[in-house]
C-alpha cells in the first residue's frame, strides 16, 4: 500500500512531459519542500499547470527514493507503473471536493510547487474522474 500520495506538477512543454515519462525519472528540485518525504511506493498523478492547462494526466508510483547530493543543484525520482490517461481531468471541477485545496476561491495557490502532498482520498476523487 502507498505510504504517500502526492501530485507532481509540470509547467513545460509536452515534449518534456514525454521525455521524462519515457526515461521513467522525474526531477525534483532542492527548494521542494516535500523532496525528503518521498518514498518508494508513493502513488503520483501528473498535473499540468500554466494557461491552457491546468489538468491531471496520469499516474505513477515512485520507483525509488529520491536521489541526488544533498546541497546539490537537483535530485530525481524514479517512476514505475506509468499511466498517461486517455482522457485529461480538468481540475477546477473538482475544487470543491478537494481537500488539499484550503482557499477554494484562490485555489491555484495549492497547485504551486512541484510536489504537492495530497490524501488518499483527493488522489481517488481525481483519478475517479479519469474513468
Amino acid at each position: 500500500m502507498a505510504k504517500n500520495f502526492w501530485i507532481f506538477v509540470i509547467k513545460n512543454t509536452d515534449d518534456e512531459l514525454n521525455r521524462r515519462i519515457k526515461k521513467k525519472e522525474w526531477p525534483v528540485y532542492s527548494y521542494t519542500v516535500n523532496r525528503k518525504k518521498i518514498q518508494p511506493g508513493d502513488k503520483v498523478i501528473f498535473y499540468k499547470a500554466g494557461e491552457g492547462n491546468k489538468v491531471c494526466l496520469g499516474t505513477a508510483e515512485t520507483a525509488s527514493a529520491i536521489k541526488g547530493e544533498e546541497g546539490g543543484i537537483d535530485y530525481t525520482v524514479e517512476l514505475g507503473n506509468v499511466s498517461i490517461w486517455k482522457k485529461s481531468v480538468m481540475i477546477k471541477p473538482l475544487i470543491s471536493k478537494l481537500e488539499f485545496i484550503g482557499n477554494k476561491e484562490q485555489w491555484g495557490l495549492s497547485m504551486q510547487g512541484g510536489v504537492i502532498h495530497i490524501s488518499e482520498k483527493d488522489y481517488g476523487t481525481i483519478y475517479a474522474e479519469s474513468k
